[in-house]
């Protein structure tokens, strides 16, 4: 069977790594690969975007990205309070969340992980 990678763009109330029961709804692109090469290509493309857009990031298991402006917020009416919008970035290989090896976390998601 092929590999399945796919990259998810979110954006969102919540970081990307909490997985809520609709989480889903927050994907605003999906880009599906069967190489994993090209996949981590367009993982560190986005992730290199994200980076440069806002100003503040968090990193969780790895591949897991959050980047957020605190300005960029909104107001909820049932809460009675301002909730801060996330963009996140997801790394999916076979539906679950991808677990990069020694090596990946040393070079390709180093970048990344500056944050973590």
């Amino acid at each position: 069977m092929m590999a399945k990678w796919n990259v998810y763009l979110t954006k969102g109330e919540y970081e990307p790594w909490w997985f809520f029961e609709e989480w889903e709804t927050s994907i605003q692109a999906d880009f599906s690969f069967s190489e994993k090469e090209r996949a981590l290509a367009k993982y560190q493309e986005l992730a290199g975007e994200l980076l440069r857009n806002y100003p503040n990031h968090q990193t969780k298991k790895d591949c897991l990205l959050a980047a957020w402006n605190e300005e960029e917020i909104e107001y909820c009416e049932d809460c009675e309070d301002d909730i801060q919008t996330f963009h996140g970035l997801i790394l999916f290989l076979d539906g679950e969340v991808y677990q990069p090896t020694t090596e990946e976390k040393e070079t390709i998601f180093k970048t990344v992980l500056t944050f973590a």
